[in-house]
């Protein structure tokens, strides 16, 4: 089996491991929380670069509803245009699979013990793990291709991350839920995202569209076609296609939906059915049955929408996967870049 379908395969146990991991690792995040609700600490600042970036969405919206005031920014706009935004009274998330992303350690070079930072990573021996005031370790494993386990792995971190910071504990069980449901549904996804391989190989670009929660899995799923097979698709959320996007669809253009959770999904719904009524090839990632003309891929019902992301993007790997074999690409594989981003 390809490198990158392996991997893909490999994230239940990646994230079993991790969710095992995640309770004893807890204690300096305690510490952060109660200067959270005391004053010292007055805001949180969520970043990365790339799917580590986009991973952190979800935490931030937890997070508001936590009542905590956060913000995500990109580590390069933090880095280059919006240091001003982060003081002593600032805790900065930093999220890098590899902890040693070009951006990440520039940023920890800036900030020199001045601000507490809690960075999650898969390395205990990175810039990021040692120079973090907290440092939380995935345990997603050795990873070649593009990012699969390291990515959900980030997702369950941060959101066991989140609660305790909110004042509350991790939801270990929510979380291995997902590995659970990544484990019965991966036949059925590759089955049905076979389907929408054949319906959308030959389409100019790709749409990967999503709300709230499902809006990392929107721009990762996005960035994973565009790394693993090379075809042009662009993320964004869905709210934003009918301020513009949409003028440009027709039947050269493809577009996967991510459904998400009430009571944004009827929206969802609404946008993906007026999608294939102007001759879009659609998808969509849901619990229901899809509407007439579009391709379902299944999701069970019933997941916490904060860890529904971790499941949901599954579809959108194996897609990335899929779509590079029927184009000639090795899935997963490299040309330009390299695992570990080192130039800005």
């Amino acid at each position: 089996m390809n490198g990158f379908l392996s991997e893909i395969g490999e994230q239940p146990t990646a994230l079993r491991a991790t969710c095992d991991a995640l309770p004893a690792q807890m204690g300096g995040v305690r510490d952060l929380s109660d200067q959270l609700r005391s004053g010292p600490i007055r805001r949180v600042i969520l970043s990365g670069m790339g799917a580590s970036f986009f991973a952190t969405h979800p935490a931030q919206q937890m997070l508001i509803r936590f009542g905590v005031v956060a913000h995500c920014v990109e580590a390069s706009d933090l880095l280059y245009y919006q240091h001003g935004l982060f003081d002593a009274r600032t805790l900065l998330v930093l999220v890098s699979q590899s902890g040693r992303s070009v951006e990440i350690v520039k940023l920890l070079e800036m900030v020199a013990k001045r601000v507490p930072v809690l960075g999650i990573s898969n390395s205990d021996d990175s810039p990021l793990a040692q120079r973090s005031t907290v440092h939380v370790r995935i345990h997603a494993g050795a990873e070649a291709t593009v990012s699969s386990k390291t990515y959900t792995c980030t997702l369950a971190a941060l959101h066991a991350v989140t609660r305790v910071l909110g004042g509350g504990t991790p939801d270990i069980a929510a979380l291995t839920g997902a590995a659970d449901t990544i484990e019965a549904n991966l036949p059925a996804w590759n089955t049905a995202v076979g389907a929408v391989v054949e319906q959308m190989h030959d389409a100019q670009s790709i749409l990967v569209l999503g709300r709230g929660a499902s809006l990392a899995s929107a721009l990762t799923g996005a960035l994973i076609v565009k790394e693993s097979a090379k075809f042009p698709a662009e993320g964004m959320n869905a709210a934003q296609v009918r301020h513009g996007p949409i003028e440009m669809v027709d039947g050269r253009i493809g577009a996967v939906l991510f459904a998400g959770s009430d009571p944004q999904r009827a929206l969802t719904l609404a946008l993906a059915r007026d999608l294939h009524g102007y001759g879009a090839r659609v998808a969509l990632v849901d619990h229901a049955p899809a509407p007439n003309g579009i391709v379902g891929i299944p999701l069970p019902a019933g997941l916490d929408p904060f860890v529904q992301p971790i499941a949901e993007i599954v579809p959108m790997q194996v897609f990335g996967a899929l779509l590079a074999a029927k184009r000639g690409y090795t899935p997963g594989a490299f040309r330009y870049s390299n695992k570990v981003t080192t130039a800005e």
